[in-house]
Formats: C-alpha cells, sequence, structure tokens
C-alpha cells in the first residue's frame, strides 16, 4: 500500500474515534492562520471531556513546490494528537433571542466552561513524513536544508502555553507558543531534480511551535 495512503487512513481512522467519542460532547474546529500562511493547510479537531480537560488532534500537509525551477520545497504531511488543560474557567453568561410566541425574549445562556476565555497548557505528540530543500528558515534554523534535500520522517514531543479569547457563541481565537522535542531519520541529496545521494542521516532537534488559531465551536 502506497505510503501516503495509510497515512490518510490512520488520520481517517484517528478522526472518526474523535468524533464518536464526542458524542453529544462539544466539538471545536480550528485552523491555525500562521501555519495557513506557509500554504499548508490545517485542520485540529478538538473534543471536550469533562469542564477542564479535552483531546484531539491537528493535521496539515505541504504537497506542492515553493519554486520548481530550483527543486526548492517543504513538502510534508503533520499529524499532531494532543491533550489539553484548561486553567481557571469561568461561566461567560451570553445573550441570545427565542420567540416565545409572538414575543422576542431575551435569554440568558450559559456557555460551555471549557470554550471560555482563559490560559491553557497543551501537550502533544508530533509525527511527520518530510521531502525539503533549498529552504531558508527563519532565524538561521535547519540549515542543513539550505543546499540539500532531506527526505524523511519524524517524531517529536511538544508543549504548548496558550489564551482563547470569545468572539461570539460558536467563535474565539487562540494565541498560543511553545517547542518540541523530536528525532529525525532521513535521505540526503543535493538539491537538483534527482540529485546525488549522500546517504541516511538522523538527528536530534528542536521545533519551535507558534499558533493563531481561530476555531469554531459545535455545540
Amino acid at each position: 500500500m502506497h505510503f501516503l495512503t495509510k497515512i490518510i487512513i490512520t488520520v481517517s481512522l484517528l478522526l472518526s474515534l474523535i468524533t464518536t467519542r464526542a458524542g453529544a460532547q462539544t466539538l471545536a474546529l480550528r485552523t491555525n492562520l500562521l501555519y495557513d500562511a506557509t500554504l499548508s493547510p490545517n485542520l485540529g479537531v478538538e473534543v471536550r471531556l469533562d469542564s477542564t480537560w479535552s483531546a484531539g488532534i491537528n493535521v496539515g500537509f505541504n504537497a506542492w513546490d515553493i519554486d520548481k525551477s530550483k527543486n526548492k520545497k517543504w513538502r510534508h504531511i503533520l499529524i499532531a494528537p494532543n491533550i489539553r488543560h484548561y486553567f481557571g474557567q469561568k461561566r461567560d453568561t451570553l445573550n441570545h433571542y427565542s420567540f416565545n410566541g409572538d414575543r422576542l425574549v431575551d435569554v440568558r445562556h450559559d456557555s460551555v466552561a471549557i470554550y471560555n476565555s482563559g490560559h491553557y497548557l497543551e501537550l502533544d505528540a508530533i509525527y511527520s513524513h518530510f521531502n525539503v530543500g533549498n529552504v531558508k528558515f527563519p532565524f538561521g534554523l535547519y540549515k542543513s536544508v539550505r543546499d540539500r534535500r532531506l527526505q524523511g520522517d519524524l517524531l517529536a514531543l511538544g508543549a504548548k502555553y496558550g489564551y482563547a479569547w470569545i468572539l461570539a457563541r460558536d467563535w474565539r481565537v487562540e494565541a498560543e507558543a511553545g517547542v518540541a522535542v523530536g528525532y529525525a531519520w532521513f535521505k540526503e541529496y543535493d538539491c537538483d531534480h534527482c540529485g546525488t545521494y549522500y546517504g541516511k542521516g538522523d538527528r536530534i532537534f528542536l521545533l519551535p511551535q507558534l499558533g493563531i488559531n481561530v476555531v469554531y465551536i459545535i455545540n
């Protein structure tokens, strides 16, 4: 079976497990705008476990060359199951309106506590299959891919601190930052198309994690 097909099946099973677990629980969908800005579509699914804990999975991919003439690319697929703990949650009272006979009535509603404004800590496990070459990352990161192409896999464990703001009853925005520590194994090539093969390599690395997330809450 093709490797990408295996990844798609694995992700589908994980998403199915999470949404099945959700049942009547509250579900949230999110996308990281900073990740989107790198032309890498991504989606996160989060399920409330209780008033302060949730579990979920984030998936992202990039399947095209940045500059085909220079074989410049950041192709990858990323899968990151995670668990969150929300601190100091309190119930926000939101107004909404409903009809009572022929009258429009202002109804007070307590929103689900876990999806209110507040701090959170997220722990995640990360897997990625990548094909990266001829790319300059910011802050001098990953200099080995500036003039080489690396194709392989990585595993990492990470932690992020974040803060969420409620925008409306079903929407919120999050800002988060953290770091992951991981191990990567790969094959190394010249950046040229079908370039010289230099052999296999592996290394331990740090992976910065930043996010500006837009979240839609499904009650």
